[in-house]
């Protein structure tokens, strides 16, 4: 390729282990605690079900640790699919990528402006749309300063929401348990149905690890350091999450934190007494600015490498000096902020999981495809026990996918239906063969 149209790598495993915790911690581990906590009473078994949500999550990045070393691309499931199953397939997975992550982005900084409305930023005159578009300028500029500046921005980021959470397990150590009696469990505790439902919520709270491999182009000996930022990525979240539950569980029992709808403020009274919800408010807008910032800088990737496939214009893939698709993050941030201020993200937000969880899909069948297709490919991590570690995986992310359809069936189909009138129109109006696919000569 082109100097100017490639990415420059300069960033390290620091930034990958960043990338993972910046990108998965945020509000769900101090909300989500009290709705796990209805499945029961017994803080071991809650525990359990934090530390096999962890598990899941580190059987379940396999794919993308093999593919991430194997061929790391900006482009992550979309070049994946794309060597894996032809240039339609790859159009579909572009498409997929690329709305899901959009109408995310949408969503989080909508939420950022929420949190910022609630400090009383603005004074009262500026509503939370508005304060995200701010936020959306903010996070441009500082992307915008070159990849290896944002890089060591979001490293930032996440030691801080780090430190911040060390913090307060800290402080609720040191609290004296409550000794009011606590109130009785909700109905339907100890059920098959609490239990799933606790363990959606727990593995909610643990994505955001996938975004990692659509660095693959600029992180530095990418065969290496993908799967090592990934798997100790996951393993810092969880490790840190069992330690802020165990933190809550030491002064409040399970019964109390499950009638709760912000566990951790309510965990914390004795600590932050009045102030507790302007503290929490806060970390909001550190937490969830923080994985914004980090989805603005992903999703631009994605851009870039779709525009790199022939599907948007070829004026995307333009790289500035310092790294950073100026064009394709314009494009990106422009059609946040057009969702932001139609109010349309609303609707495909709540798509973009289930979008997400087809991609996780995509992502396991072109790792299992590309093993019988290029059986030769150098691939740095293997996935052992194949084929049956990736089975189990497989046959994870088609559960997953069956609970989100039958709990909202019109919004999950909706996605994929936008992403199939795409896909249709792309190739129908594309009048020139599909460029040669370049993943391998990414390496």
């Amino acid at each position: 390729m082109p100097q100017h149209t490639q990415l420059l790598r300069v960033l390290g495993v620091v930034f990958g282990l960043a990338a993972v915790v910046g990108g998965t911690v945020g509000q769900g581990i101090l909300r989500a605690p009290g709705v796990v906590a209805q499945a029961d009473g017994s803080v071991g078994l809650l525990l359990g079900l934090w530390l096999l949500g962890g598990v899941l999550s580190l059987v379940l990045a396999l794919p993308f640790a093999e593919l991430g070393a194997a061929i790391p691309s900006a482009g992550g499931g979309i070049d994946y699919a794309g060597r894996a199953f032809g240039p339609v397939v790859r159009v579909f997975a572009a498409w997929l990528l690329l709305v899901a992550w959009i109408a995310a982005l949408a969503m989080v900084t909508y939420v950022v402006g929420e949190f910022l409305v609630r400090l009383g930023v603005g004074g009262g005159a500026i509503g939370p749309g508005w304060q995200a578009l701010g936020c959306l300028a903010l996070f441009y500029v500082l992307n915008a300063l070159g990849t290896k500046v944002a890089g060591s921005i979001q490293i930032g980021f996440a030691a801080l929401k780090g430190g911040l959470l060390i913090a307060l397990v800290v402080a609720l150590f040191a609290q004296v348990p409550s000794s009011a009696p606590p109130p009785p469990m909700p109905d339907g505790a100890g059920t098959a149905v609490a239990y799933a439902t606790a363990l959606m919520l727990v593995i909610g709270a643990c994505n955001g690890w996938a975004a990692l491999v659509n660095y693959g182009e600029e992180i530095e000996n990418p065969g290496r350091a993908i799967p090592r930022a990934l798997f100790g990525g996951i393993a810092a979240v969880t490790m840190l999450y069992l330690a802020v539950n165990a933190a809550m569980f030491h002064v409040l029992p399970p019964a109390a934190l499950a009638v709760s709808d912000f566990a951790a403020a309510d965990a914390a009274k004795d600590v932050f007494g009045n102030a507790g919800d302007r503290v929490f408010t806060a970390f909001g807008v550190i937490s969830v600015g923080a994985i914004a910032n980090m989805m603005l800088m992903t999703t631009t990737r994605i851009a870039f490498a779709t525009a790199r496939a022939g599907i948007l214009s070829t004026r995307l893939t333009a790289v500035s000096p310092r790294g950073v698709p100026l064009a394709a993050m314009a494009l990106v941030a422009f059609a946040s902020a057009a969702f932001i201020l139609s109010g349309t993200y609303l609707a495909l937000a709540s798509t973009s999981t289930a979008m997400q969880q087809g991609i996780y899909i995509l992502v396991t069948l072109s790792a299992i495809w590309l093993r019988h297709r290029e059986p030769n490919l150098p691939r740095p991590f293997q996935i052992p026990a194949f084929p049956v570690l990736i089975g189990l995986v497989l046959a994870i992310n088609a559960a997953l996918m069956a609970v989100f359809f039958v709990q909202d069936w019109w919004n999950t189909m909706l996605g994929f239906i936008i992403v199939t009138i795409l896909t249709f129109g792309s190739v129908i109006l594309r009048r020139e063969p599909w460029p040669t696919d370049s993943t391998a000569d990414i390496r």
